[in-house]
């Protein structure tokens, strides 16, 4: 399996470390049920929003 780095605001990492260590699974495990449990009807629409809520602060952190 081919891993990858993403970035997150500290926070959100904080958040995915809790939920998977009392899980007693990986952050990426955590990750993927997550996405599993989410449902995404409309991806652009999703994406659309994701952008302009964190669009300026992923522009700092890049």
């Amino acid at each position: 399996m081919t891993m990858t780095t993403i970035k997150v605001p500290a926070a959100v990492r904080d958040r995915l470390r809790e939920r998977a260590e009392a899980q007693g699974i990986s952050q990426g495990e955590a990750l993927a049920r997550l996405l599993d449990a989410t449902p995404a009807p409309d991806i652009e629409s999703f994406l659309d929003d994701v952008t302009e809520r964190w669009g300026p602060l992923l522009d700092r952190l890049a």
